[in-house]
């Protein structure tokens, strides 16, 4: 998947996410709060590594993988 279609179907998915995906962006918010790479800015929270603004990359289609640093278990 490029990158720029994972970042159109991340925002989209944030904007009317089924439970499912609420959950499980949840659960990967929660990883990234505690990732030392997080940053929690005034403006946006993003990942120092990837640049993702960490709330609508919580809902990557790309799966775990979407973790630069592979920290996401699904």
């Amino acid at each position: 998947m490029n990158k720029l279609k994972e970042i159109f179907l991340s925002y989209a998915a944030s904007f009317n996410p089924t439970e499912e995906e609420s959950k499980l962006a949840q659960e990967r918010l929660l990883t990234c709060i505690d990732c030392e790479h997080w940053v929690q800015g005034a403006v946006r929270d993003y990942c120092e590594v990837c640049g993702c603004t960490t709330s609508k990359k919580v809902f990557s289609p790309k799966g775990a993988d979407a973790c630069p640093k592979g920290k996401w278990q699904n």
